[in-house]
C-alpha cells in the first residue's frame, strides 16, 4: 500500500504541473477533453490514463483538482511573505520606438538565445545620460515577456532610495521568476518553507544563492530556454558601497577554472544597464561579462535611429520632412533624451505666436554644445518658456519651492500627497497649488495627469540639472531650503484628522501575529495614505537636516507630549518600518544636542558622539526621545510581531519611572497591572539574544550595527544589534568550536579562529568564505586579531605560538612567534600596528615586533595564574591583562613594568576591553558577572552587571562607547547600556539560584528558609520578603540535603563532595565538618542536637555523636539511601532507599526494629515521621505515597495516588493531619492523612521537578524547592478557604481575583494546560499559537520560569512580577483597552 500511495502522489503532482500550464483553474477535466493543443496530444493521452486510474481508485475526479489547488495554495503561503518591490518592473511605455535600435536589440536577442556553456551569461550595457539605455532595457524585458519563459526585470530609481531597493533586488527577481514557471516556483517555495527569516533577509548574498541561483539551477534541469533577468539603472541604486555586494555577486568566481560567474546555469542571461561609473566598470571587467557601450555604437546607426524617432514623434506636423528630422538627429549628439525633449518642445503650444517651425529653428540653431551641455541648453530653453525672464521674480520662488519639495522628498509622492503636505507648510505664503506648477512640466516629470503616479523627474539628467547650480543657474533647486518645511509639514500631517490614530488598521484580534492578518497589506494601504506613510517614516530625517529653530522644536515637543507618539510606533510597526524609529530618535537627540544631569544620555556620552550642548529649554524633549529609544529597543520585536501588544504588553511592562509609562499607561486602563515587582527604571541590560549554542567570542562591527559571535556548534553568527535578528545564515566551514572572532577595521570582513587549528576569513556583508582556510597551527586556535590597516591577521594557539598572516593572500607572514611555554590564549595589536601582545597559560605576557617577529624585552611577569586575555589602550601606551588569578593588571608598553596595584575581581577574568575616551575598563568573569572599572584608580564603577547564568567568555564595546556586548555559555548574547551603570537601575544583584534547589527546610521560629543547591551553596532566606540573609559557601559539589536544629541556631548540610558541614546561623560561619563519605544524600539532626544522621550512596547510614565524635554505621540497605528522618522523641531513625525498602532503626542500639517495609515498586526518595511518632510517610519513584504504622510496619491505607510522575519528597504538617508531596510532575499536592484523599487541586507553578518540600511550624505555609531553580512559598490556608478549589485558568498572582477574565476565549476550551510561564522569547502562548502577553525577559528574567500562581505568597528569586489580569481587554476585545 505505501508503494501505491507513493505512485499516486507522484502522478498527482505530475498532473498538477501539467494542469497549471494548460488550465486557468476551471474544471480541468472538461478542458482536457475539449481544448487541447495538437502538439500535446500524446501528453494528454498519458494524463487521461492516469486520471482514469485515479478516478477509479478515489471515485472522485475533484481530488485531482484539490491536489493541484492545495499544492498551489501551499506554495503561495510559502512565497507570498517574501519582500517585494512593487513598481520596479518592466514598463511598455518605455520601449524603444519600433524601427529604432534594431541592430543592438538584435545583437542582444541573439546573445540571449545562444545558451552555450562558453557564452558569457552577463551583459553590461553602459552609456552616458540620455543615450536611451533604459529604453533598450524595457524593450528587451517586454520582448521576453511576449515570448514567455522565465524572465524578470528590476529597475533602480534614485528618487526611491528610501525604499532600499538594493536590499530587496533578488527577493523581487526570485518572485517574478517563480510566477513564470512552476518548477521555479516549487523550488523557491521549498527554499523559504522552513526559513521564514530568509523571506525578509537583507543579505543579498543569501537572496542570490538561495532564492535565485539555487531555484534557477533546479528549474534549468527541465528548461533549456533562456532565463532572462534585466537590471536597469544600477547606477541609481545609491553610492558605490550600496551596490558593492550586488556587484561582488555578479562578478565573483568560486571556481578559478571557470570563465562563468559562480553557479549560474548555462541558460541564464543577465543584462545590467548603467551609466559608465568606475566602480561598476571595474567590478564587471571580467571574461564572463560581455560589455556593450552605447558610445561605441556607430554614429550613423544612432543618427538613423534618432531621425526615425523624431519623424514618428513629430508626425502630423505640417511642413516637416526628412530634412528637419535629419537636422534634429545631427543636433542630438546621439542623445535620445535630448531628441525627446526637442520633440516635446517643438510640439508645445505654451507660447503665443511661436509655432513648431519657429521652435524647430530655435532648437537646431545658435549653439554647438554637445553631451551634457546640450541637454542643459534644452532644459533651460524649456524652463524659460514656462517661466519667461520677466516673470522670474514671481515664478521662480514658486517653482523652486514646489520642485524643492519634490526633489527633497526621500521618495516620490503622488500629486494628492504633495498637496496634502504643502497645506501644512508653516508659512502660508508657501502653500502654493502644486498642480498649478506641475501642470506645465509634463515633458519633464511623471504624474502630471495621473493622480496615483508619484511625481519625479522623467529622466535622471533633469534631476542632475536642477541640483547643480553651475548648470541650472536661476532654476537651481537647493534641497536644504525646503527641509524645514517638510519637517514641519510631516509633524502636522501626523497630527491631522486623517493622521495617526489608535488602532489605525482596525486589527480585530490581539491573539494573532501581524503575519496572520490576511489582508494587512491592504489595510495599511487603505488606512495610511501616502502623505501619512511618508511623514511617519521620514519626519526625523527632515528635522535633522534643518538648522535648529525654536518653532520647529516646539512642534517636536508636541509630538512627544501626546498619544501621537504611541500611534506613530503603531503605524511604523504595521508598515514594517519600526527599525527606522531608532534613526529618527537618535536624530532628534542629536538635533537638540542638550542634556541635563538627569537625562538618559550623559554629557560624557554626548561628547563621545561629538554632539554639542545647547537649547536647554528643550532638554525634556531630548530626554523624551531618549526614553522612547529605550522603549523601542526593548519592545520592537514585540510590536513588530503583533502590533496590539504595543498597548497590551509593551506599555504596561515599561519601567514605572520611565517617561513612556508615566505619561501613557493610565490612558489604557484595561491592560494588565503589575501589582508587585514592577521594575522602576530602565535596566542596564537592553536586550538578550538567544543563540541556541554556547558563545565563545563576540565582536562588534566598526559602525556599531552588528554583533558577530563564535559558537560551540562550529559556526559564526552575525546579528543586528537593534532588532536582535540574525542577518543571514550561520557562517559554516569550521569543523570544531569557533573560539574567537574579529571584525576588520573597515567592517567588510570577519576573521575567525577555531579548535580545528585554522583561521578563516569571511565577507561580513554576505557571510561568504573568502579564500581558503589559513593553515599552519598544529593545535587549537584560541584568539585572532586584525591589524589597524586591515592587512594582517594575528592568531594565538594551543601550540604555544603566535602567527601573522597576510589578509589578502591568506599566506603566513614571517616565522611563527615562539617563546611561550604554554598555550597562547589571547592576542592583540597596538594601534600603530607595529606590535603584537600575547597572553599565555604560562602566566606571562609577551610583546612582539610585527615586522621582525622578534620579542621586545623579557616576558611581563606578575600574574599567578593563566593569562586569559590582553588588550591595549587606544593611545598604545598601556597593556591590560586579565588572569585566572582573579586580577586585572596594567603594564607600561615601553618598560614592561606593572602600573599600580592589580584590580582584584571576584572570579577568573575571561575578557577585558577598553571603553574609548572615558578611561574605563570592562571585564567579564567566570563568575558570570561583568565589571566596569576606572582605569586610573582601579575602582569598580557600580555593582557588577548580572544576568548571565553561566560562564561569560567575551565582552566587546560599541565604537561610540555606549554599549557593552557580552557572550556566555548560557547560550545568550546580552547588550548592556553603559550610561545606566553609574545611574539608577532597577535590576539589582540577583539573589537567586541558577541551578536546581535540592533541599529546603524551615527554621523553628518560621521566619527563615534554608536551602541547598546544585550550585554548591547553602543559603538562608527571609520567608516573608525573599531576601537573602546569608550565603554559606564551603562545599565544592552539589548540596543534596539540609537540616536545621530544634533551636534554629545550627544548620547541617550534606553534599555530593562527601562532607557534612555544620554552620552557625548567627555568624554564618562553618563550625564543623564531618568527613568520610563519598557523598551525603540526606542529613537529619536529633531533637537534642547531639546527633546527626546521614544517608549515603554506599547504602549505609551513619550516626555522628557531635559531643564525643563517635560514629556508628547502620547497614541493611543494598542501594543508595536517599532519605533519613529522626523521630520527634529522638528514639527512632527511618531510612528510604533505592532498594525500594524502608528501614526503621533504634537510635540507641543501631539495630533494625523489624523487617524492611516493602510495598513500593521503585526507589524510595523520601521518608518522614509524624509528630506523634505513630506513622511513617514515604514517597517513591513508583508515583505513590504510602502511610505506614510506625509500631508494626504495616500499611495503614491504600497508596495515595494522583501524581503522574516520580514523588521526590514528602512532609507532614505539625498537627499530623496533612501530608505534602512534591513530584517530578512539577506539582505540590496536599493530602488528608486520615482519608488519604487529595485536598483541593494540586499547587501548580513550578516549571521543573519539585525536589523538596517543608511545612512551617504553624502549619500555614508550604515551602518547595525545584529543579527550575526556584523556591516557592504556598499558603496552606488557601486550600482551607477553597475546599473545592479549582485554580483560575490564567492567574499570575497570589491573589485569585487577579485572574484573567474570559480566559476561555484565549484557551478555546482546550485540554492543553494553561501556560504557567513564558516561552524563550517572552511570550505567553496559548492553543494554536495564540499570543496573550509578552514579558521583557531582560527586565523580568524570572518570567520564563518563576511566574506566580494561585496560592503563592512568595517566589524566590523575588524578581518576578505579580500581574493583575482581571481588567485586561484581550482577543477580539483588545481595542477596548483604551476605554
Amino acid at each position: 500500500m505505501p508503494e501505491i500511495c507513493e505512485k499516486i502522489a507522484r502522478q498527482t503532482l505530475e498532473c498538477a504541473d501539467f494542469v497549471v500550464h494548460y488550465s486557468d483553474m476551471k474544471s480541468f477535466w472538461r478542458r482536457l477533453r475539449k481544448h487541447v493543443f495538437k502538439e500535446t496530444e500524446a501528453t494528454i493521452q498519458r494524463h487521461n490514463e492516469v486520471l482514469d486510474n485515479l478516478m477509479q481508485q478515489f471515485r472522485d475526479k475533484m481530488a485531482l483538482t484539490n491536489t493541484e489547488t492545495v499544492h498551489r495554495i501551499a506554495e503561495d503561503q510559502d512565497i507570498n511573505g517574501m519582500e517585494y518591490v512593487r513598481g520596479a518592473g518592466r514598463n511598455t511605455a518605455k520601449n524603444c520606438l519600433p524601427g529604432t535600435r534594431e541592430e543592438i536589440l538584435s545583437d542582444i536577442k541573439c546573445w540571449i538565445r545562444s545558451t552555450g556553456e562558453d557564452e558569457p551569461r552577463i551583459l553590461l550595457l553602459s552609456g552616458t545620460a540620455g543615450k536611451g539605455k533604459s529604453a533598450i532595457a524595457h524593450t528587451i524585458a517586454n520582448w521576453s515577456h511576449e515570448r514567455g519563459g522565465m524572465r524578470a526585470c528590476f529597475c533602480f530609481d534614485r528618487t526611491r532610495e528610501a525604499e532600499r531597493r538594493h536590499e530587496k533586488i533578488f527577493t523581487t527577481i526570485a518572485r517574478d521568476l517563480a510566477d513564470c514557471d512552476i518548477t521555479m516556483r516549487g523550488a523557491l517555495a521549498r527554499a523559504v518553507r522552513d526559513d521564514n527569516e530568509l523571506k525578509h533577509t537583507t543579505d543579498v548574498s543569501r537572496q542570490w544563492q538561495e532564492l535565485v541561483v539555487g531555484p534557477m539551477r533546479e528549474a534549468s534541469k527541465a528548461i533549456t530556454a533562456p532565463v532572462q533577468i534585466v537590471i536597469d539603472a544600477l547606477d541609481e541604486s545609491g553610492d558605490a558601497n550600496t551596490r558593492e555586494h550586488i556587484l561582488d555577486l555578479l562578478s565573483q568566481k568560486t571556481d578559478a577554472s571557470s570563465s562563468q560567474p559562480a553557479e549560474l546555469p548555462a541558460n541564464a542571461r543577465i543584462i545590467i544597464i548603467s551609466r559608465p561609473l568606475q566602480d561598476i566598470r571595474d567590478a564587471l571587467d571580467a571574461s564572463h561579462v560581455r560589455h556593450i557601450s552605447m558610445d561605441d555604437i556607430p554614429p550613423a546607426s544612432t543618427h538613423n535611429d534618432i531621425q526615425l524617432y523624431t519623424s514618428k514623434r513629430l508626425a502630423g506636423l505640417r511642413n516637416f520632412n526628412d530634412a528637419h528630422f535629419n537636422a534634429l538627429a545631427e543636433k542630438s549628439d546621439g542623445l535620445f533624451e535630448w531628441a525627446r525633449l526637442a520633440c516635446e518642445y517643438i510640439k508645445g503650444t505654451n507660447k503665443v505666436g511661436l509655432g513648431p517651425a519657429d521652435r524647430f529653428d530655435a532648437v537646431v540653431t545658435g549653439t554647438s554644445e554637445t553631451g551634457t551641455r546640450l541637454l542643459d541648453m534644452m532644459y533651460t530653453r524649456i524652463m524659460e518658456e514656462i517661466m519667461p525672464k520677466h516673470e522670474h521674480r514671481e515664478a521662480i520662488p514658486v517653482f523652486c519651492s514646489v520642485m524643492g519639495q519634490i526633489l527633497a522628498s526621500l521618495e516620490p509622492l503622488p500629486m494628492p500627497a504633495l498637496k496634502a503636505m504643502r497645506l501644512h507648510f508653516p508659512d502660508r505664503r508657501n502653500r502654493y497649488n502644486v498642480e498649478d506648477v506641475i501642470r506645465s512640466l509634463g515633458s519633464l516629470v511623471t504624474g502630471v495627469t495621473d493622480p496615483q503616479t508619484p511625481i519625479r523627474p522623467l529622466h535622471a539628467s533633469f534631476y542632475d540639472f536642477l541640483t547643480d547650480k553651475s548648470r541650472s543657474h536661476d532654476f537651481f533647486i537647493d534641497r536644504s531650503v525646503v527641509q524645514g518645511d517638510l519637517a514641519f509639514a510631516s509633524l502636522q500631517v501626523m497630527a491631522s484628522k486623517r493622521g495617526l490614530r489608535f488602532n489605525i488598521c482596525s486589527l480585530e484580534n490581539s491573539y494573532l501575529p501581524n503575519s496572520s492578518v490576511p489582508d494587512l497589506a491592504k489595510r495599511v494601504k487603505d488606512s495610511i495614505p501616502a502623505q501619512l506613510s511618508y511623514s511617519s517614516r521620514f519626519w526625523g530625517i527632515h528635522v535633522s537636516c534643518t538648522s535648529f529653530e525654536s518653532s520647529l522644536a516646539k512642534e517636536v515637543e508636541a509630538f512627544f507630549r501626546g498619544e501621537r507618539l504611541l500611534w506613530w510606533l503603531e503605524a511604523l510597526a504595521l508598515m514594517k518600518s519600526l527599525g527606522g524609529s531608532v534613526v529618527t530618535l537618535l536624530s532628534i537627540v542629536k538635533w537638540l544636542s542638550v542634556r541635563s544631569s538627569s537625562s538618559f544620555l550623559s554629557n560624557k556620552f554626548l561628547r563621545v558622539l561629538g554632539w554639542s550642548q545647547g537649547h536647554a529649554e528643550f532638554t525634556h524633549v531630548s530626554d523624551a526621545a531618549a526614553d522612547t529609544l529605550r522603549f523601542v529597543r526593548t519592545f520592537a520585536i514585540t510590536i513588530l510581531r503583533s502590533t496590539p501588544h504595543l498597548y497590551l504588553s509593551a506599555l504596561p511592562f515599561a519601567p514605572r519611572q520611565s517617561r513612556m509609562f508615566r505619561k501613557f499607561a493610565a490612558k489604557f486602563p484595561s491592560t494588565l497591572r503589575i501589582v508587585a515587582g514592577h521594575v522602576e527604571n530602565w535596566p542596564q541590560m537592553e536586550k538578550r539574544i538567544h543563540t541556541n549554542y554556547e558563545v565563545n567570542s563576540v565582536a562588534m562591527s566598526p559602525d556599531g550595527k552588528c554583533i558577530a559571535c563564535g559558537l560551540c556548534n562550529y559556526t559564526i553568527q552575525v546579528w543586528d544589534i537593534e532588532t536582535g535578528e540574525a542577518l543571514y545564515a550561520p557562517l559554516q566551514g569550521h569543523t570544531s568550536v569557533v573560539s574567537s572572532v574579529a571584525f576588520s577595521p573597515d567592517g567588510y570582513r570577519i576573521v575567525s579562529g577555531s579548535w580545528d587549528q585554522t583561521v578563516r576569513v569571511w565577507d561580513a556583508k554576505t557571510g561568504e568564505a573568502l579564500g581558503s582556510p589559513l593553515q599552519g597551527h598544529t593545535d587549537s586556535v584560541r584568539s585572532v586579531a586584525i591589524s589597524p590597516d586591515g592587512k594582517r591577521i594575528v592568531s594565538g594557539s594551543e601550540d604555544k605560538t603566535v602567527r601573522v598572516w597576510d589578509m589578502e593572500t591568506c599566506e603566513a607572514f614571517g616565522v611563527p612567534l615562539q617563546g611561550h611555554t604554554d598555550p597562547v590564549q589571547s592576542v592583540t595589536l597596538s594601534p600603530d600596528g607595529e606590535r603584537v601582545v600575547s597572553g599565555s597559560d604560562d602566566k606571562t605576557i609577551r610583546v612582539w615586533n610585527m615586522e621582525t617577529c622578534e620579542a621586545f624585552g623579557a616576558p611581563l611577569r606578575g600574574h599567578t595564574g593563566k593569562v586569559w586575555c590582553v588588550t591595549i589602550t587606544p593611545d598604545g601606551k598601556r597593556i591590560m591583562s586579565g588572569s585566572e588569578d582573579n586580577t586585572i593588571r596594567v603594564w607600561d608598553m615601553e618598560t614592561g613594568e606593572a602600573l599600580g596595584a592589580p584590580i582584584r575581581y571576584t572570579g577568573p577574568v575571561s575578557s577585558v576591553a577598553i571603553l574609548p575616551h572615558v578611561n574605563r575598563i570592562v571585564s567579564s568573569s567566570a563568575d558570570w558577572t561583568i565589571g566596569v572599572w576606572d582605569a586610573k584608580t582601579g575602582k569598580a564603577l557600580g555593582s557588577p552587571l548580572q544576568g548571565h547564568t553561566d560562564y561569560i567568555c567575551s565582552v566587546a564595546i560599541s565604537p561610540d562607547g555606549h554599549r557593552i556586548v557580552s557572550g556566555s555559555y548560557d547560550k545568550t548574547i546580552r547588550v548592556w547600556n553603559i550610561d545606566a551603570i553609574a545611574g539608577k537601575t532597577s535590576v539589582a544583584a540577583l539573589q537567586r539560584y541558577t541551578w536546581s534547589v535540592n533541599s529546603v527546610a524551615i527554621s523553628p521560629d518560621g521566619h527563615s528558609i534554608v536551602s541547598g543547591s546544585a550550585d554548591y551553596t547553602v543559603r538562608v532566606w527571609d520567608i516573608d520578603t525573599g531576601k537573602l540573609v546569608a550565603p554559606l559557601e564551603m562545599h565544592w559539589e552539589s548540596v543534596l540535603s539540609v537540616a536545621i536544629s530544634s533551636t534554629g541556631k545550627s544548620i547541617v548540610s550534606g553534599s555530593a563532595d562527601g562532607d557534612i558541614r555544620i554552620w552557625n546561623v548567627e555568624t554564618g560561619k562553618e563550625s564543623g565538618v564531618l568527613e568520610g563519605y563519598t557523598d551525603a544524600w540526606s542529613v537529619a539532626i536529633s531533637p537534642d542536637r547531639n546527633r546527626i544522621v546521614s544517608g549515603s550512596g554506599d547504602g549505609t547510614i551513619r550516626v555522628w555523636h557531635i559531643d564525643t565524635d563517635r560514629i556508628y554505621h547502620l547497614s541493611g540497605h543494598s542501594d543508595v539511601v536517599r532519605s533519613v528522618a529522626i523521630s520527634s522523641d529522638g528514639h527512632r531513625i527511618v531510612s528510604g532507599s533505592d532498594d525500594r525498602t524502608i528501614q526503621v532503626w533504634d537510635m540507641r542500639t543501631g539495630k533494625a526494629s523489624y523487617a524492611p517495609l516493602r510495598g513500593h515498586t521503585d526507589c524510595v526518595h523520601s521518608v518522614v515521621i509524624s509528630p506523634d511518632v505513630c506513622r511513617i510517610v514515604s514517597g517513591s519513584s513508583d508515583r505513590t505515597i504510602r502511610v505506614w504504622d510506625m509500631g508494626t510496619g504495616e500499611l495503614l491505607c491504600a497508596p495515595l495516588q494522583g501524581h503522574t510522575d516520580e514523588v521526590h519528597t514528602v512532609a507532614i504538617s505539625p498537627d499530623g493531619n496533612h501530608i505534602v508531596s512534591g513530584s517530578e510532575d512539577e506539582t505540590v499536592r496536599v493530602w488528608d492523612m486520615q482519608t488519604g484523599k487529595g485536598v483541593g487541586s494540586p499547587f501548580r507553578g513550578h516549571t521543573g521537578p519539585v525536589l523538596s518540600v517543608a511545612i512551617s511550624p504553624d502549619g500555614k505555609r508550604i515551602v518547595s524547592g525545584s529543579e527550575d531553580t526556584t523556591i516557592r512559598v504556598w499558603d496552606m490556608n488557601f486550600l482551607n478557604r477553597h475546599q473545592q478549589f479549582e485554580a483560575p485558568a490564567m492567574c499570575f498572582s497570589s491573589n485569585p481575583a487577579h485572574a484573567l477574565h474570559s480566559a476561555s476565549s484565549f484557551l478555546r476550551d482546550s485540554n492543553t494546560p494553561a501556560p504557567s510561564c513564558t516561552n524563550e522569547e517572552g511570550w505567553i502562548v496559548g492553543p494554536e499559537g495564540r499570543l496573550l502577553l509578552w514579558i521583557p525577559l531582560n527586565l523580568y528574567p524570572g518570567a520564563m520560569d518563576h511566574m506566580y500562581a494561585p496560592g503563592h505568597t512568595l517566589v524566590i528569586p523575588n524578581n518576578t512580577p505579580q500581574l493583575d489580569l482581571s481588567r485586561v481587554a484581550h482577543g477580539t476585545s483588545w481595542h477596548k483597552c483604551r476605554e
